[in-house]
């Protein structure tokens, strides 16, 4: 915790300011600027101006389906965990991380990482839970952002907008509890410390067990923030957060795989709250960040924006690792089995970027332009540490004997044998032009030049304190990253788009040679329509895609020894679907967000012993949808809210593809969809407001699988308060 809060640094992000503000008035509607305060007010997210696109073009203009979820939603939803928040994004889905280490998504058939999560902007690392009541929205660019962001995965991104400073003074102090003992106190609080100055803190500590024996989580949450109106054109925001957070992981009940048919299958006669681990395992993450945003207005037309960032995050972890089934031909006629290995690692990142962006305005001729013009460069150090466990016999537990699942036994001792670090440098330089050709028809041009260099790994080996780099394990890759989109606008209610995008996506691993593998190029093809309705207070949003990501590759399969070291080349990955959103308030007292998607991702031209071709790929539903509503009552019983959202994932394979020779009858497992409904209910008097909340109302019973492990089920009927004092 000392080194992380050593350890802040700087962030500059882009934010596009009003001229000519010289009072407080004023400067408190340059900060609700920031928070897009016409969003909040329709709820329709086609009236914004999203961070995330780093230009001063609207979401009418932008030729790219863009999902903004506000920090009014998140209240009254009662959201607590990230993952809750994405629910809210049509075609975004939970899936699992290792050990449910993680909040972990998925969009468009592609699993998200760290190259895909923001944090006002700038690149920040997935690792965590986030603490969501520190959020003042999140915006989502689905599909390829390479012309802005690099070398981001094509599913598309999730940019974490933190809340801001204010020149009124306000915020509330919280207390929530529910099921399983938990708990969680908030506060926030904000206001002037001057004519040019305002400061914002908030905070949050979290304690909660969980319907699954001996897991528990404790969260430290601290955001303090500062504006400094420096002049009427230049403006400076100071903020930082740090996040602390110890929990125990949970790799679930495991997966079966049967040796007389060769098929896998989840093991649910074991009840979900029935927990394989140790009673001393933990992981603990501690992540911490710092920002400066700098806007200046050179003019009405023309802005210059910057961002730099730091962020320090580190994961110790010490566990049971996830089961591993066998058969044990001495216990019963091959009575199924599993051992249960352990695992200790710690890792640490830092992470340092800088990113300047200019935006104007100015016409040639008859035509206009829309100009971005910018730059951005990171520096990175990933240490990874590997340990030595002085016992780590496996221990074996039996399906059908329930008195050999134990939790109990000693910690192991473990020294530190060695470290990986790798250094990644990653630049570029980019340009996008928005040219209205008449009113109505406009052409979108960009093109982005990036470099990534891994340099080779540096291993140190503390028994002899010497450390030497891996040789050719790293590698320099160099892309261009065109976009080109078509946009029409008969009004600025309706939108009809079409783009191309080409991007990169650096894989990791090595050959069979033993050299570091070269990036993919992914290609993408988009159209869509979004239209305004019921006086602009509501936003329909249709959108088709398909995703070509070329040269994957993977981890060796149909054989064992040394080759499962390195990765093998796949064939290529074909994403394909449509997406319909719904989101807005079409009467001052109804809030609606709505969404339903499909889609297909599949292997194609794989090689010989590769993957099956035209089969979905594992832990990617065919179909999500998602719906709220929320009332609020003006008249009668004014003060009350009632509420009801309600979210489907859909079939979907978990386990691996299945490759062309295998000798099994099929490597994936069969995981059907399930739909969870959350019921709210809330009033308001005077400064007071409590909420309630009855999660899973209907007690479905569902799994969220990474591969064939880590098989956690779905939260159980659940239910939470929340009490709230507004200052």
């Amino acid at each position: 915790m000392k080194k992380q809060l050593v350890t802040l640094g700087i962030l500059f992000t882009a934010i596009s300011l009003n001229a000519q503000m010289k009072n407080t008035e004023a400067d408190t509607v340059r900060i609700q600027n920031i928070e897009d305060v016409n969003l909040h007010k329709t709820g329709n997210p086609n009236k914004a101006r999203p961070l995330s696109t780093k230009s001063n073009l609207t979401i009418m203009e932008t030729p790219q389906p863009i999902a903004i979820v506000t920090h009014e939603i998140i209240e009254q939803q009662q959201a607590k965990q990230l993952s809750d928040v994405i629910k809210n994004v049509n075609g975004i889905y939970l899936t699992s991380a290792r050990g449910g280490s993680q909040d972990s998504f998925g969009g468009r058939g592609f699993t998200f990482g760290n190259d895909n999560t923001f944090k006002n902007g700038a690149r920040v690392n997935s690792g965590v839970f986030p603490e969501v009541t520190g959020l003042e929205r999140v915006e989502v660019l689905k599909g390829a952002n390479a012309m802005l962001y690099g070398n981001v995965g094509p599913g598309g991104i999730i940019n974490l907008i933190t809340k801001k400073p204010r020149f009124e003074f306000g915020g509330m102090v919280g207390f929530s509890a529910g099921s399983w003992n938990s708990y969680k106190p908030t506060v926030d609080i904000y206001g002037p410390l001057s004519k040019n100055i305002a400061f914002r803190v908030n905070g949050a500590y979290e304690y909660a067990e969980s319907f699954r024996d001996l897991v528990e989580s404790k969260k430290n949450y601290f955001n303090p923030s500062f504006v400094f109106n420096i002049s009427d054109d230049t403006q400076l925001i100071v903020e930082g957060d740090y996040l602390y957070h110890t929990f125990t992981p949970d790799f679930g009940i495991g997966s079966v795989t049967d040796n007389a048919t060769g098929v896998s299958r989840l093991a649910t006669e074991i009840s979900r709250n029935q927990f394989f681990g140790t009673n001393w395992q933990y992981q603990t993450n501690q992540q911490a960040t710092t920002d400066i945003i700098l806007n200046h207005q050179f003019s009405k037309k023309w802005s210059l924006n910057t961002v730099a960032s730091y962020q320090n995050y580190t994961k110790d972890y010490f566990s049971t690792e996830r089961v591993q089934w066998a058969y044990d031909s001495s216990k019963n006629n091959f009575n199924p089995s599993w051992s249960r290995p352990l695992g200790r690692n710690y890792n640490e990142q830092n992470y340092t970027s800088l990113q300047i962006n200019v935006n104007g305005e100015f016409n040639t001729g008859s035509f206009n332009h829309k100009v971005l013009l910018g730059t951005d460069g990171d520096y990175g150090q990933a240490d990874t540490y590997n340990y030595k466990i002085d016992t780590n016999t496996p221990i074996i537990l039996y399906l059908n004997d329930p008195s050999s699942w134990t939790n109990e036994g000693p910690m192991p001792n473990a020294t530190r044998s060695s470290r990986n670090r790798i250094d990644t440098k990653r630049y570029g330089f980019y340009a996008q032009d928005l040219i209205s050709i008449t009113k109505q028809f406009k052409v979108l041009a960009g093109i982005r030049w990036s470099s990534i260099q891994n340099e080779d790994t540096k291993v140190k080996n503390f028994a002899t304190n010497l450390e030497t780099p891996t040789p050719d394990s790293g590698r320099k890759e160099t892309a261009f990253s065109p976009k080109v989109g078509l946009i029409y606008n008969p009004d600025e209610n309706l939108s009809v788009f079409a783009t191309y995008t080409n991007s990169f996506a650096p894989n990791t691993g090595f050959d069979e040679a033993g050299y570091a593998l070269k990036a993919s190029t992914v290609d993408q093809y988009e159209a869509g329509v979004k239209k305004n309705l019921w006086n602009n207070a509501i936003a329909v949003n249709l959108t088709a895609y398909q995703i070509i990501n070329r040269d994957t590759y993977t981890a060796p399969y149909l054989t064992t020894g040394a080759l499962a070291l390195y990765r093998i080349y796949a064939g290529s990955v074909r994403s394909r679907g449509l997406e319909l959103d719904i989101t807005g308030n079409p009467t001052k007292n109804l809030s609606l967000i709505g969404g339903l998607s499909y889609n297909k991702t599949v292997y194609t031209d794989t090689p010989d012993n590769g993957f099956i071709e035209n089969q979905r790929l594992v832990r990617t539903p065919a179909v999500t949808a998602n719906a709220s509503v929320f009332y609020t009552f003006t008249e009668f019983a004014k003060g009350l809210k009632i509420g009801a959202t309600a979210f489907y994932t859909g079939d979907r394979k978990a386990g691996w593809n299945d490759v062309k020779g295998q000798k099994q009858t099929t490597r994936m497992i069969d995981v059907e969809g399930f739909t969870t409904v959350d019921l709210s209910i809330s009033y308001e008097w005077k400064k007071f407001m409590i909420q309630g909340r009855v999660g899973n109302l209907f007690d479905v019973v569902n799994y969220n699988v990474h591969e064939n492990y880590s098989v956690n089920p779905i939260t159980p009927r659940n239910y939470y308060f929340t009490l709230t004092y507004k200052l």
